[in-house]
């Protein structure tokens, strides 16, 4: 068939630039998915924070009430100081902020301020249950967006966050969902935040160097 026949109507030249197109868009994706690695960076020092202090202070009453409320607020201020400045930036025409598909994981924060506010109101977030559904809520958004950019290291952090899920119902004691805990913010947040935001800077010197 020549290259200007039409097939079903549409020829194989607008076939290749759709193609071209949606190629040229999971590259920007992850592009825009890698500039926003400090999330998650920020947020696994968050949940850290607040690991530690419960830790250090165990016999507190007001760390237990006060130390995941005060360091979610505080992540959350931080956040959108740092995208009010990644705004700033686009706005000056140095770097584009988050891609479309952060809308996935604005949805997830809007699902877990809901799940979590709940569970602290109501005392429930001492629960394996509850800490079992916080990691397969965000492996779920990890895959959601893997799966959208047919990228496998994101996937294999979404398997990750799974795979503490999984291991948190099977836990004996407090100590080891803590250390479940643990684990995952330091792989599948700090550690994933930190690559991202080293592809970032690669991608960075590389259009650089394409410009120049």
């Amino acid at each position: 068939m020549a290259s200007s026949e039409m097939d079903g109507g549409v020829s194989r030249e607008d076939l290749l630039q759709r193609v071209e197109l949606m190629e040229q868009m999971i590259a920007e994706g992850r592009r825009s998915t890698t500039r926003c690695g400090w999330i998650f960076l920020l947020w696994g020092v968050v949940d850290l924070a607040a690991m530690s202090w419960l830790h250090f202070l165990p016999h507190s009453h007001w760390v237990g009430v006060r130390a995941w409320p005060t360091c979610l607020i505080a992540g959350a201020i931080l956040t959108c100081i740092g995208l009010a400045v990644q705004r700033r930036r686009e706005r000056l025409g140095l770097r584009v902020s988050c891609c479309r598909v952060g809308m996935v994981w604005f949805m997830l924060g809007i699902a877990l301020t809901i799940f979590i506010s709940g569970a602290m109101v109501n005392h429930l977030s001492w629960q394996s249950s509850y800490i079992a559904a916080l990691l397969i809520f965000v492996g779920l958004a990890h895959a959601i967006s893997a799966a959208i950019l047919q990228w496998r290291g994101q996937g294999v952090v979404a398997g990750i966050w799974w795979l503490g899920g999984g291991a948190v119902f099977f836990a004996r004691s407090q100590g080891t969902v803590n250390a479940i805990m643990f684990a995952e913010m330091c792989v599948g947040m700090i550690l994933f935040g930190v690559y991202a935001m080293v592809l970032d800077a690669r991608s960075g010197g590389n259009r650089g160097r394409n410009d120049g």
